[in-house]
């Protein structure tokens, strides 16, 4: 290569602040600058990404205000602008779809959203019904990863090593085959000692480590008019760290005599929790350019199989009370055939659009799954408390405990779903400065539950055995009930309405209208009833806002005002003594009204053009007005109350007084009207300060610090005020050092720097307040490697 060449490949490798940069998205299923699509938007690019040490979906929350990321058992529970669901398990939809390459990503145990290598992802605020469709009420993730290199061989090695242990291995390569024809190869594998210990009658026990490792494909052919994309990934994983957790509150019944665990991660457990999680997905992306219009066809099959999962449900060092499962399992399959129009489409001057079909056929639940209660509490208060609820079943609890070592119930659930939409969404330039865009989408949804049978398990072995439970043999089983519902069917119009002014060049002004649907569901596993059916969500939500550049460009911020209405927002518990482990309800209405803010700026673009910061703001409130069905657990009793809890029981007779305002007895359903809605924080903050110096020959150095403030929520929508994040504030800090002629780049960094306690999950149970602490203090060393700047 000539000297020439050389300075210019060189020149063109000039490394700036990875901060600063403009984004193409595809919110509106075309790509665009994110400042000018009428919607509220964060976008990342992979380097960004980087910058900012960011590796999965959760850790976006550091950086997007509104955003709230907590786990239940393992389920990532998220919220944004206030909005958002604690109901979890297969058969509970989020509120937030996640979306990997256009291919929407089931609910499920554990993570399929490791970032890896990727060109951006975006965040998109507010309900997304139109085109993201279904179980987008609150906003949607899209993920999208770099297509395969046309003309040149691409791709780094990186590997991470830190504190408590921690290693992570990333591989990513992508190079040409034949003319028109790439590949992309990514792999990962990251894992760690645990953060605390276990403890069992003051003896510590081994705990089995979190671990994950995978891999995605992404082959891609291209000719002038047509595209074919080939996506494969594999993820094997082992959670356990929301899974073991510490018991803070006993409550005063079931968890009586419980030693109280103070929050510090070490736990008190009699058995580990865990599950172990495969998911695998195929995907097929075609595109096909005729002419006056381009035509998209994507199709994915995923499936996300736990096969082994338990958790000690009292989360003492008591053999009181757990389940495990096997063969649990999300299974879906999704079609979507797109029509978008082209430079040749009449009237594309004036008019943008896209229309599409999509279909969805899923199956998940629960194929087996065992709950237990230890016969210690044979005697105690629990007789009382569920013979009134089995006595219709001819069954009498205190006699079944006390004539075996444990009494063990299988259930289980299967839902199913086939769900067919069509929708349509345009955008019309009626003048230079003025753009109208009008959607819609029509959707029909079908939901039927099954493998709903209740045993009683002849089980006469303490602890766990696999090699017992697993398969299909209940010849040792007894049949107690079975248990059914109808099919679940609903027809949704998802209406949207935006309207754009541009009153220069660099700004612009925009309101939208637009509403979202949540599916329908089951309460898909029931011990003493049938399923309970809970109605779908919908959620409406205006917005005000502008996007604007100033100061010569040097400063991009954007703004927005907003209001939401989600009718018959779906909650759950955690609750055997209601009637099921997992029991879901629905409040009748809740609101969400706030202001945010986000900004990107470089304050000395002459003097010191490698300085930038960034950051945002959200202040939101979102109260329930209109929740009088709703259930919790009694602060006094921590007894379960709510649709068939345990109605009028009176207490004396277990010596136990209620406040007058309870009229001595354990109530069926409170009114939480009024209450906030849970996991939605009033205020979140986010402020980064990244400074670029060059030094030559020798390279580059980033020096960069984060900050990100939650101010205190409560994490049930009874509000009480046992279950309280208190606010917190995380910093963080990275140093790297970079030598681009050799693709290099060293970082030290340090996560959660001030060593903040807060809490990854706090669950509200029958046995009391179990809670699993947040990572502490974590640093450590990276080394990245781009080996294309050798081989090109």
């Amino acid at each position: 290569m000539g000297a020439v060449a050389q300075d210019e490949k060189e020149a063109t490798k000039k490394r700036s602040n990875r901060l600063l940069e403009e984004v193409v998205v595809t919110a509106q299923k075309r790509e665009e600058d994110s400042q000018d699509v009428p919607i509220a938007i964060q976008a990342f690019s992979g380097d960004k990404l980087d910058a900012f040490n960011i590796e999965d979906t959760a850790d976006l929350q550091r950086i997007t205000p509104g955003l709230t990321f907590t786990y239940t058992y393992g389920y990532t529970l998220i919220y944004l602008r206030g909005v958002g669901s604690d109901a979890f398990l297969p058969n509970a939809d989020p509120s937030v779809a996640t979306y990997i390459d256009g291919i929407n990503i089931p609910a499920s145990q554990g993570k399929q959203d490791t970032l890896g290598p990727v060109k951006r992802v975006e965040v998109l605020k507010g309900p997304q019904g139109t085109l993201f469709g279904r179980n987008a009420t609150a906003g949607a993730i899209s993920i999208v990863t770099e297509d395969p290199p046309v003309d040149e061989i691409v791709g780094n090695i990186k590997y991470v090593t830190g504190n408590y242990g921690s290693e992570e291995y990333q591989a990513y390569l992508g190079l040409p085959i034949v003319e028109g024809l790439g590949i992309t190869i990514a792999a990962f594998k990251d894992g760690h000692e645990n953060y605390g210990k276990n403890f069992n009658n003051g003896v510590e026990q081994p705990i089995r480590e979190d671990f994950s490792e995978g891999g995605r494909v992404k082959i891609k052919w291209d000719s002038d008019d047509f595209s074919a994309t080939l996506i494969g990934s594999y993820v094997n994983q082992f959670n356990g760290n929301s899974l073991t957790q510490e018991n803070t509150r006993p409550s005063l019944i079931l968890g009586a005599g419980a030693r109280v665990d103070e929050p510090d991660r070490n736990t008190e457990t009699n058995f580990e929790g865990g599950n172990g999680t495969i998911n695998t997905m195929f995907g097929a992306i075609l595109e096909w350019r005729p002419g006056p219009v381009d035509l998209k066809f994507t199709y994915a099959d995923q499936l996300a199989d736990v096969d082994f999962g338990q958790y000690d449900y009292d989360s003492t060092d008591e053999d009181r009370s757990g389940f495990f499962v096997y063969n649990q399992y999300n299974d879906q399959q999704t079609y979507e055939f797109q029509v978008l129009s082209n430079s040749e489409t009449p009237g594309s001057d004036k008019f943008e659009w896209v229309a599409g079909y999509y279909r969805l056929e899923a199956e998940g639940g629960f194929g087996r799954l065992f709950f237990f209660v230890n016969n210690g509490l044979a005697t105690g208060p629990l007789t009382s408390i569920l013979d009134p609820i089995v006595a219709p079943l001819g069954l009498n609890v205190g006699g079944l405990l006390a004539g075996l070592p444990r009494i063990t119930l299988e259930s289980g659930g299967i839902l199913s779903t086939e769900s067919d939409a069509v929708y349509f969404q345009g955008t019309y330039n009626l003048s230079e400065d003025w753009r109208l865009t009008l959607g819609a989408r029509y959707q029909e949804e079908t939901r039927e539950i099954g493998n709903t049978n209740l045993y009683l398990v002849d089980n006469l072995t303490p602890g766990f055995d696999k090699s017992y439970y697993e398969g299909n043999d209940y010849s040792r089983n007894t049949l107690i009930s079975e248990f059914g519902g109808p099919p679940l069917e609903e027809e949704t119009f998802s209406p949207k309405i935006s309207l754009q002014w541009f009153p220069n060049e660099t700004t612009q002004i925009y309101s939208s209208l637009q509403r979202g649907y949540k599916s329908p569901t089951y309460n898909i596993v029931n011990f003493f009833g049938n399923p309970d059916a809970v109605d779908g969500e919908e959620a409406t939500a205006f917005e005000l806002g502008f996007k604007s550049e100033w100061l010569d460009g040097t400063l991009q911020l954007n703004g927005a005002v907003f209001a939401s209405e989600t009718k018959n927002l779906l909650s759950g518990i955690v609750s055997f003594t209601s009637g099921a482990i997992v029991r879901y309800a629905n409040a009748g209405a809740a609101e969400a009204k706030g202001i945010e803010f986000d900004m990107q700026w470089q304050p000395m673009p002459n003097l010191n053009p490698g300085l930038a910061i960034t950051g945002g703001a959200t202040y939101v409130n979102s109260e329930f007005t209109d929740y009088k069905n709703g259930e919790g657990f009694d602060d006094t009793t921590g007894l379960y109350f709510g649709p068939g809890g345990l109605e009028d029981i009176p207490l004396g007779l277990l010596g136990i007084e209620l406040p007058v305002s309870t009229g001595g007895v354990v109530n069926g359903p409170r009114d939480f009207s009024g209450n906030q809605v849970p996991r939605s924080p009033k205020f979140t903050s986010s402020v980064s300060l990244n400074q670029y110096i060059d030094i030559g020959d020798f390279g580059g150095l980033e020096v960069a610090v984060d900050y990100s403030y939650k101010s205190e929520y409560f994490t049930t929508p009874q509000n009480s005020p046992f279950y309280v994040q208190d606010q917190y504030e995380i910093w963080s800090l990275r140093t790297s050092y970079f030598y681009d002629p050799w693709g290099l780049q060293l970082t030290a960094f340090v996560d959660n720097a001030k060593d903040k306690d807060y809490y990854a999950s706090i669950l509200q149970q029958d046995f009391g307040r179990s809670v699993t602490l947040a990572p502490p203090r974590l640093y450590g060393l990276k080394i990245k490697w781009d080996f294309d700047t050798f081989l090109n």
